[in-house]
């Protein structure tokens, strides 16, 4: 069984019984006590992160030559360390990470890197409703997502000057080592395939490949060119990877009709509703059960463009 699909059939209970709970907000605030779930979980008055002078300048000049950048640890370790408890608790009560998005920290969090992005996007930038959540380890699941682009937009993502509009961004909230499954990419400049070919992905140069550990809390972003993937962790781990990845764009016409404002509420249906379109989104390469499907299918519904979200071959099966 797929690892993704397989978060949900660790209990052995009736899966609909298992999964019925998931629609409760009262059920995740007593899972997760110490974080909150709220209809408006961002700040009037937020906290923001913030890097060095050096990380920003290196940051601009290393997403244009190599397609990415990396900072030094920004998010607060208290964070850091509360997603991961709420994550590991999700886990164990037989659910996918994914579900910590659920929480208002996990939002607050992308406001709070969201000033660490601006020399990159520019003023304005924000997150997309477009994510997953993983905790690799022997114990879950053993490795990240194989290499890929993230490239298929019918709109250019990269100005003129080689910045880019459209970033997945990375979070490690764990140290994220090379031991338990850090993420490795082909900087763009050492890709023979970039840029007229970003369909193609074999290449002959190992030494040109990246590996990228990662303090927790640390700021990783890429544009949708690099070939990147997460790597097998190791017996010898000393803990799991456990991560986010999410788009931010700049403050233009939204890339994934799911834009998340800074200024907007969040209700809790919405985060769901977020939720299940991202696993209808990769349902190709995970296999869900048509339990899973169903109850995906009931709560994308909660997303009012919905029909435009949904996968067109899974359209029909919604009706």
């Amino acid at each position: 069984m797929n690892a993704e699909v397989s978060y949900f059939y660790s209990h052995q209970v009736e899966l609909c019984e298992h999964l019925s709970a998931i629609d409760s907000s009262d059920f995740w605030r007593q899972l997760n006590p110490q974080l909150t779930i709220t209809e408006q979980p961002f700040s009037r008055d937020p906290v923001f992160y913030h890097c060095s002078d050096t990380d920003r300048q290196k940051a601009v000049e290393q997403v244009v030559v190599d397609g990415y950048l990396q900072t030094q640890p920004a998010i607060p370790i208290e964070r850091c360390r509360a997603l991961c408890e709420a994550v590991e608790r999700i886990l164990k009560a037989g659910y996918h990470p994914n579900y910590v998005s659920l929480y208002d920290e996990y939002w607050q969090t992308l406001q709070g890197i969201s000033q660490i992005l601006e020399p990159v996007l520019g003023p304005g930038c924000h997150p997309l409703g477009d994510y997953w959540a993983w905790c690799i380890s022997p114990n879950s699941a053993r490795s990240g997502w194989q290499p890929h682009r993230d490239f298929p937009f019918k709109r250019r993502t990269l100005r003129e000057d080689g910045r880019p509009q459209l970033v997945t961004v990375w979070l490690p909230f764990s140290d994220a080592t090379t031991l338990n499954g850090c993420m490795y990419l082909v900087p763009q400049q050492w890709d023979p395939n970039l840029p007229d070919h970003p369909e193609q992905y074999s290449f002959g140069g190992l030494q040109d490949i990246r590996a990228l550990p990662a303090a927790a809390g640390s700021v990783l972003a890429w544009n949708q060119y690099v070939m990147h993937w997460g790597s097998r962790c190791s017996q010898f781990a000393e803990g799991p990877r456990i991560s986010t990845g999410i788009y931010f764009q700049s403050d233009v016409e939204p890339y994934v009709n799911k834009p998340v404002k800074f200024d907007q509420s969040l209700p809790f249906e919405r985060r769901l509703g977020f939720v299940a379109s991202n696993m209808l989104n990769y349902h190709q390469y995970h296999d869900y059960t048509e339990t899973l499907l169903n109850m995906c299918f009931r709560q994308v519904r909660a997303l009012p463009n919905f029909a435009e979200l949904v996968p067109s071959d899974l359209l029909p099966l919604m009706s």
